[in-house]
């Protein structure tokens, strides 16, 4: 065999194995921990989460249905439920039903009772209704593998002037995946006819934007009031 051959050869090896790499690394960072270990992180008490602030800005009242995508330990779920009370309903989304359990268990203690959890699946949160007010996401889109396809599945479920709230990172540095880049979120949204109708600068660290359709009660067709002399 020729040594020209050889590199060849070894070059393939080298690239094929390169890839083998990128593969393990990207399903890696998409596979979500074991259930007891990521409520025990999410349930740490110096976590700054800003939730009464949150909350807040969703402007959320009595009646309206909410998802919370990627609910996790419940710590948005029972707030934003108790906001929407006592006729709205709150449905808690996740991939494992283990999380889905520590929250109506959570939810049962606390005395919420307009808790719903559905077992959403990778590519579609799969809700049992189509008059969605409001979907949430927090810290929640970077963990989807294919993004666009969830979101264009989320918005069968909403109404017509439903919202899309993201709360996620822009990137910070080369050795952290859990990301995502504002600019993709809303090409992706905007391919959806759906715009940014508000931002929030609640946080240091990540960015919050509420998506619209131009339609219906939407914050986007809204006058916005001449500024005063």
């Amino acid at each position: 065999m020729t040594m020209q051959k050889k590199l060849q050869i070894t070059g393939l090896a080298f690239l094929w194995l390169l890839v083998l790499g990128l593969t393990d690394a990207s399903a890696f960072q998409l596979q979500q921990k074991p259930a007891e270990e990521y409520i025990a992180n999410m349930e740490k008490p110096d976590r700054v989460l800003k939730i009464d602030e949150v909350v807040a800005k969703l402007q959320l009242k009595p009646g309206d249905i909410v998802a919370d995508v990627g609910s996790g330990s419940g710590s948005f779920s029972i707030p934003m439920a108790r906001a929407i009370a006592p006729n709205g309903i709150l449905y808690a989304v996740d991939i494992d039903q283990k999380m889905l359990d520590f929250v109506a268990e959570k939810a049962k203690k606390e005395g919420v009772t307009n808790i719903r959890t559905v077992l959403g699946e990778y590519d579609d949160p799969k809700l049992p209704v189509k008059d969605v007010d409001l979907a949430f996401f927090h810290r929640v889109l970077h963990m989807i593998e294919h993004r666009q396809a969830y979101l264009n599945a989320t918005t069968k479920y909403l109404k017509p002037d439903g919202r899309i709230v993201i709360i996620d990172k822009n990137r910070e540095d080369a050795t952290n995946w859990m990301w995502l880049p504002q600019s993709d979120v809303d090409n992706w949204m905007m391919a959806l006819s759906f715009y940014p109708a508000e931002k929030y600068g609640v946080f240091d660290d990540r960015y919050f934007v509420v998506y619209q359709r131009p339609y219906g009660n939407s914050v986007l067709l809204k006058k916005r009031e001449a500024p005063k002399d």
